[in-house]
């Protein structure tokens, strides 16, 4: 799994075969949105930061709110005196009314409000500051090369000590109304808002005239060593050493920001948004179109963000896959077998869908066969050394295109699914069921002779592989066997410790590695004489291989019911192996590969990987994905309670009472991009023996905690990836109080065997004083 940089919206095609006119895969991701339902605490989203610790933070009319990629914590005012410490300290800001945020080089959480001022938010807690009263609309807010903190106000342009908290107000002949602050590469601090653009000049503002007559400054962001300026009317790239100005070609900007591939995305005030396209152009965005887009940003993981004004969160990611679907192919249809033409295009084969032609002009055709196979139900297809194609379909035909012809060449009618192939030799292998033949074609291209392969017989073969060693590998519902000629000469099954009889599909690597696919039992390495296994429990994303595509960096595509895989350095699998998983948000939608046929993927002539979906073909360029690894999470320890009341765990340090009972700890881990292929693991010192397994859970409870000093750490992994190699850490001190101490009881014995033995011999000698008072001379008796 993943947090991989990516570009979001439509994809070039880089070193495309086809023509860039015609049929083209459509490179759109449906964005995810997140509203009041997922713990959103109002729908519009007025400004956002990813903080260094990875939380995203999002300001809103309806208080703040900090997210981990799953769930939503909300930060709302409180009326004083409950709400505030003696110290200034707060459980929220000093308004739910959220306009700026702005994280500064020591961690601190700047907060702007509407209605309040300024807040802080530090060492867990939040103060509100009197700057500007503590009354005024702070809309701004940025860090100077000298740390100081500068705000864009209703007030006017203020800039504060943040050791001090001591505010200093820029001259400026009273102006107000600032809404955006940028820095330049020289230190330069500039405002923009409702009476233009200025730069500050001591303590002074000096104003830059805008082009064309405009008044207002809507975007102000520092672009490399220029500005980016968009007016009411436009967008603009203004370099401050020329004190020129070059248009753009955006009209009317309303919000920018600049993605992690370094292209810039601007919403329009007529609701449409735009991206850089890297050569100086913009593409269209539709599916932030319309939205009512008020606020962007990127995160570290490559996600876009957009806040609306009414319409919640949106989240991008990339479509890195392209897909051919219904648009395209002029039909809705499963895809199923896919093979190159010999000719810069492909053959698109499809579970009932008919048969697709996508040529290297970039169109697409449709050819008839269910006239001569009795159903357009494409299983398997053959391009043979003779630029034949041949058909196998779902039904039991098989039927071969000789230049516009149709000709149906055999049938098993209770076969089902036919799958067929060409050796090295040039023979024509078929299975049809449980069976598998040779056929031997006479010269006129019709069978003259199937010769059923015994070895083979009662498994259903679902793909054939040249062996290295010599021979073909088959594989089927029973493992995998290499023949040369017609004679078993190795094979591995369950009882050689393959995970699955059901195996899907073989790769041979370069050091005579073999990769094994099954449905459900993972994938299965065999070197060496021996098999090692992988699936969900140890590092890979999905439990179904139906297909292994490599390409040219020695990376392994694997294609399941769950998307695509990707192995990143499948060399260094040892124990574990690393993964990256990739679903219907990047493109594949839906994401689930069809597999258990003879072509089910194909690797095309200028490298790109091409996958049959439920719905349609998938295709990615593995070029585009040059440094994909999977993801290093970094759990965090969010709460401690006590039977339910928060405990203080400042400096990761939680001390209990005495009786103390129910301690329970929640955790997390930031995973924005795929957020529930998030697992945990933790372990308590001096009461968990090892790592105990979470799974997906994010708290545990302790009823007792014995005394002494503890350690609790927390781990978290991505699917597909390791456990973060530094856990999140809370040191527990739980005293003993002195009465329960060992010496404390061992005193207490003592003294009460000082006392039993002391009352023991007192009574021995009031028996021998009584007995010798009744023995006295003139006793009565």
């Amino acid at each position: 799994m993943r947090l991989i940089v990516l570009v979001v919206g439509l994809l070039v095609m880089q070193g495309s075969a086809l023509a860039s006119t015609g049929v083209q895969p459509s490179y759109r991701s449906a964005p995810k949105i997140f509203t009041g339902d997922d713990g959103l605490p109002q729908a519009g989203v007025n400004a956002m930061v990813q903080t260094r610790d990875g939380y995203l933070w999002f300001g809103t009319f309806g208080g703040l709110a900090r997210f981990d990629g799953l769930t939503f914590k909300v930060f709302r005012t409180q009326p004083a005196p409950d709400g505030e410490g003696a110290d200034g300290s707060r459980s929220g800001p000093a308004s739910d009314r959220i306009l700026a945020l702005q994280e500064d080089d020591q961690g601190r959480l700047w907060i702007g409000t509407e209605d309040a001022g300024l807040s802080v938010y530090e060492n867990g807690g939040f103060r509100h500051l009197s700057v500007c009263g503590g009354t005024c609309q702070v809309n701004g807010i940025l860090q100077g090369a000298d740390r100081v903190i500068w705000l864009a106000s209703s007030m006017g342009v203020l800039k504060l000590d943040p050791a001090s908290r001591r505010e200093t107000r820029i001259e400026q002949s009273g102006l107000a109304g600032f809404m955006r602050l940028a820095r330049d590469r020289e230190g330069r601090i500039y405002a923009g808002g409702n009476n233009g653009l200025f730069v500050v000049s001591g303590h002074q503002l000096q104003s830059i005239p805008l082009p064309g007559g405009d008044s207002r400054v809507q975007v102000l962001e520092a672009d490399g060593g220029h500005l980016l300026v968009g007016t009411e009317r436009a967008l603009y790239r203004h370099d401050p050493a020329t004190a020129g100005w070059r248009a753009l070609g955006v009209q009317s900007p309303a919000y920018a920001t600049r993605h992690r591939d370094g292209q810039w995305w601007v919403s329009q005030v007529s609701g449409q948004v735009v991206r850089g396209d890297g050569q100086g152009g913009w593409t269209p965005v539709p599916e932030l179109s319309d939205m009512g887009i008020t606020s962007l940003s990127s995160d570290n993981e490559g996600n876009l963000w957009a806040g609306s004004g009414s319409k919640g969160l949106l989240q991008l990611r990339t479509p890195l896959f392209g897909v051919l679907a219904e648009q395209q192919l002029g039909t809705h249809m499963a895809g199923r077998a896919v093979i190159a033409d010999g000719q810069g295009g492909l053959w698109l084969g499809s579970a009932c869908g008919g048969l697709r032609h996508w040529r290297r002009d970039g169109s697409m055709r449709a050819l008839a066969i269910r006239h001569v196979l009795g159903n357009d139900c494409v299983a398997s297809l053959l391009l043979d050394r003779q630029g034949v194609l041949w058909i196998g379909t779902a039904a039991g035909g098989l039927a071969r295109l000789v230049g516009d012809e149709l000709e149906l060449i055999a049938q098993w009618p209770t076969a089902g699914t036919v799958n067929l192939w060409q050796d090295q030799k040039g023979r024509y292998i078929v299975s049809a069921g449980r069976s598998t033949f040779e056929l031997e074609i006479d010269r006129e291209g019709r069978v003259a002779a199937r010769h059923p392969i015994e070895a083979l017989e009662g498994i259903s073969v679902v793909q054939m592989v040249p062996a290295a060693r010599g021979g073909n590998w088959f594989v089927g519902d029973y493992g995998i066997r290499r023949l040369v000629g017609d004679q078993v000469v190795e094979q591995w099954t369950l009882l050689e410790g393959l995970s699955s009889r059901f195996a899907r599909t073989l790769y041979e690597d370069g050091t005579g590695a073999l990769w094994v696919g099954t449905y459900g039992g993972g994938l299965n390495r065999i070197a060496n004489g021996q098999v090692r296994r992988y699936n969900t429990g140890n590092g890979l994303f999905d439990d179904t291989v139906s297909c292994i595509l490599p390409d040219d960096r020695g990376r392994l595509w694997l294609g399941g019911n769950r998307g695509v895989t990707l192995l990143p350095a499948p060399q260094d699998a040892a124990e574990d192996i690393e993964s990256v998983g990739y679903t219907a948000s990047d493109g594949l939608s839906p994401a689930e590969i069809n597999g258990g046929t003879s072509s089910p993927c194909h690797r095309d002539l200028r490298g790109r990987l091409w996958f049959p979906l439920v719905e349609g073909f998938g295709v990615v360029d593995p070029a585009d994905v040059p440094d994909a690894r999977a993801a290093v999470l970094k759990p965090h320890i969010e709460h401690a309670a006590i039977a339910g009341q928060l405990q203080d765990t400042a400096d990761a340090i939680l001390r209990l009472g005495a009786f103390a009972r129910n301690l329970e700890i929640r955790y997390t881990a930031i995973n924005l991009s795929m957020p529930r292929e998030t697992y945990f693991r933790f372990r308590l010192s001096g009461f968990d023996r090892d790592w105990v397994e979470a799974g997906q859970n994010r708290s545990i409870l302790y009823p007792s905690i014995p005394w002494g000093e503890h350690l609790f750490e927390v781990q978290a992994r991505a699917m597909g990836g390791s456990w973060s190699p530094v856990p999140a850490q809370l040191r527990i001190v739980h005293p003993q109080p002195w009465y329960q101490r060992p010496w404390v009881w061992t005193l207490a014995t003592l003294l009460g065997l000082l006392v039993l033995v002391g009352s023991t011999q007192m009574e021995r000698s009031q028996a021998r004083t009584e007995g010798k008072r009744a023995t006295r001379p003139g006793a009565r008796r």
